[in-house]
């Protein structure tokens, strides 16, 4: 069952296709119910009418936490009336080469400015880790992305290796991972 189009209705038709089809057991096998997940890293972009907000270049040098998390709000919200239940965001990746080709991806080349943003976005997208919002209806679950140091890899090859040491894996990439982590990321 093919999305034949990117209208919220295929999208949603093919979600619940897929969940029907994991949940069978009318053959005999077991039901494994899966979660799709999709890469709505500044709004829901696949998919006709959704909101497209800026990449995360734009939304760093806004420098508004609190923008961060209504864009999760509503990036969940358009994600979930699709029937889907996952993003593939935040890209937490700390751009450190101008020639990475994924630079829009990264909120900054500072880490301070990922450390202030992560949760943000964490806790739009998810809801707050501890109370009754956590994953409560509207909300969706959130990914921290790619890899602890992908924006920082040699000469700025996408994919490439980083050969940074451990305490600047630590101080320079990690910030945003850690507080994505301390926000209830999964």
């Amino acid at each position: 069952h093919p999305v034949t189009g990117n209208d919220p209705d295929d999208w949603l038709a093919l979600a619940d296709a897929l969940y029907d089809a994991s949940i069978d057991v009318s053959d005999g096998g077991q039901a494994i119910p899966i979660i799709w997940g999709v890469d709505a890293v500044h709004g829901h972009n696949n998919v006709r009418g959704a909101t497209v907000f800026p990449h995360n270049i734009g939304l760093g040098a806004a420098g508004d936490p609190d923008l961060l998390e209504r864009i999760a709000q509503v990036t969940a919200r358009e994600v979930l009336a699709t029937g889907v239940e996952w993003t593939f965001a935040p890209t937490l990746a700390v751009a450190r080469n101008v020639r990475w080709g994924r630079t829009y991806e990264s909120y900054s080349e500072d880490p301070e400015i990922h450390r202030e943003l992560a949760g943000e976005m964490v806790r739009g997208l998810q809801g707050a880790a501890v109370g009754e919002d956590f994953f409560a209806n509207g909300t969706i679950v959130a990914t921290a992305k790619h890899f602890i140091g992908d924006g920082g890899t040699a000469a700025g090859v996408d994919q490439g290796d980083n050969r940074a040491c451990e305490q600047d894996l630590r101080d320079i990439h990690g910030p945003g991972y850690v507080v994505a982590i301390e926000a209830g990321v999964q």
